[in-house]
């Protein structure tokens, strides 16, 4: 894969301040040539193999050595493609790659597909000159194959595991915030339909942004349902995530959502990065009107941080439920044909190409391709609705979750939400509203939690000031004890 290989005395030498860098650091180090992209890969490609019983990676890029020494012949030549020029990042192994990656959603079924060509998203990193480092393990399906399985386990990659400890992973985007988190690559690409980028940012302490529907593009990513999936950055640092964010976001000439008249797109999402951006806000924590005392000791830690930036804090119970019942009737709606309209998508060989085929296949051999059922699966294929009943669903879905949320904001006259982790996800995600979490602390037994912010469309610049402040403020983040130190 790559002819470089780190002497251990040179990686002990990197693991001293490596691992947990922010990535203005590394392109300072880049910049003067202390660090080259090739190193780079080298030592993260290293960190990977040393912790491969996290088994948040999936697979690596066999073209990483090359592409590595093209962004270095650049930079020498005077040429940068941005902030992430050279910067090592892993992609969620649900986006498309048209390289000789595999595309496989953590599923048996794709183990050997190739796309035939980079998701939007993919496009835009390499151009922005972020080194694609490979693809992270997930929960199989985005989470929507079976109602028995644990997060972060998929028959290909197996179970991710929590680098601080024997916690829930969270989210199918686990094998992205655990490489992260564990500082196996400074940089992920995460997805989420109902909190697959919040819960697992929050269940390892990172910062991670689940954008405005419509932000990101979605084309070439495996959907699960049109209607509330979206890409977002997952980073160490809100600092990070907005240079993540500025090379993801913009408009798709092909994905209508990011054509919306309202969208604005900065020129530089760091921009917004304020640490007074507290100060003389008004927000509304959301909670259950009696929660445990553990839950109720987070709250209040994290209310005291926010009200020493210089916020109003007060505290919002939701009223009405999300309507889980049709909510999920869209996503097996979306399982049923927003999968085969992928795969009619694209340009490469697929396998299968349809939902009904693809339940076939594991059929065939239940213990090795769905060995905790797909249950999930089946219920999308027998879900008979009509393309007008679907599209009647998904708009009231949006809208009762989103005026439950314009509700809560309006009755406590806040200017934004925040919860615990991603306790809200069944609203702004449905929303197709932005939710940015932020690491918090840490629980009694050492798991991490978060503090999440919650906007309307389009406020994710806000999010983005406000969790900057508290996370200036907090300084909660702590990393992972790995096996072996570093």
């Amino acid at each position: 894969m790559f002819s470089q290989e780190l002497s251990p005395e040179q990686a002990a030498a990197l693991d001293a301040w490596l691992p947990w860098a922010p990535v203005t650091l590394l392109q300072q180090r880049l910049q003067s040539g202390e660090l080259t992209s090739r190193l780079l890969a080298s030592y993260f490609l290293g960190r990977i193999r040393r912790y491969a019983q996290l088994n948040a990676v999936g697979e690596l890029n066999p073209d990483v050595w090359e592409v590595a020494g093209q962004l270095d012949d650049e930079r020498r030549a005077g040429t940068l493609r941005g902030p992430l020029h050279g910067i090592p990042i892993l992609l969620k192994d649900n986006i498309s790659t048209g390289d000789r990656m595999h595309t496989t959603a953590g599923a048996k079924v794709l183990e050997h597909f190739q796309a035939g060509a980079d998701a939007f998203i993919a496009q835009k990193l390499r151009a922005a000159g972020a080194l694609i480092l490979g693809k992270t393990n997930l929960s199989e399906w985005a989470n929507f194959m079976t109602s028995t399985s644990a997060n972060g386990f998929s028959v290909l990659g197996g179970q991710v595991r929590n680098p601080y400890g024997k916690f829930d992973v969270s989210g199918s985007s686990s094998g992205s915030a655990v490489a992260v988190s564990a500082g196996l690559v400074p940089l992920a690409v995460g997805t989420e339909t109902c909190g697959s980028l919040i819960a697992p940012g929050a269940a390892n302490s990172l910062a991670v942004l689940k954008p405005t529907l419509g932000l990101v593009s979605r084309r070439g990513i495996i959907p699960i349902t049109a209607v509330t999936d979206t890409a977002g950055p997952m980073a160490l640092s809100v600092a990070d995530l907005a240079l993540l964010l500025q090379a993801m976001a913009g408009p798709d000439p092909e994905d209508l959502a990011t054509l919306q008249p309202q969208a604005e797109w900065p020129v530089d999402w760091s921009s917004f990065l304020d640490a007074d951006a507290l100060r003389g806000l008004r927000l509304g924590f959301v909670s259950p009107r009696k929660p445990r005392p553990a839950k109720q000791d987070l709250i209040e830690r994290c209310t005291l941080v926010l009200r020493a930036c210089g916020a109003q804090v007060v505290h919002l119970a939701t009223r009405r439920a999300a309507p889980w019942k049709q909510v999920i009737q869209v996503f097996c709606y979306g399982m049923q044909h927003d999968l085969a309209a992928y795969f009619q998508s694209v340009p490469g060989p697929a396998p299968v190409s349809s939902l009904a085929e693809i339940i076939t296949f594991n059929n065939a051999d239940l213990p090795n391709r769905a060995p905790f059922g797909q249950d999930l699966l089946e219920r999308s294929q027998a879900l008979s609705l009509t393309s007008a009943e679907h599209a009647a669903l998904a708009e009231k879905i949006r809208a009762v979750t989103g005026a439950e949320l314009r509700r809560l904001r309006r009755e406590g006259q806040v200017d934004l939400l925040v919860s615990l982790d991603n306790s809200l996800a069944g609203y702004y995600a449905i929303a197709g509203y932005p939710a940015l979490t932020v690491p918090a602390g840490y629980r009694k037994a050492g798991k991490p939690f978060g503090l999440t912010l919650v906007g309307e469309p389009y406020e994710d610049s806000r999010l983005i000031a406000a969790a900057y402040a508290f996370e200036q403020a907090a300084r909660a983040r702590v990393a992972p004890v790995l096996p072996g130190g570093a």
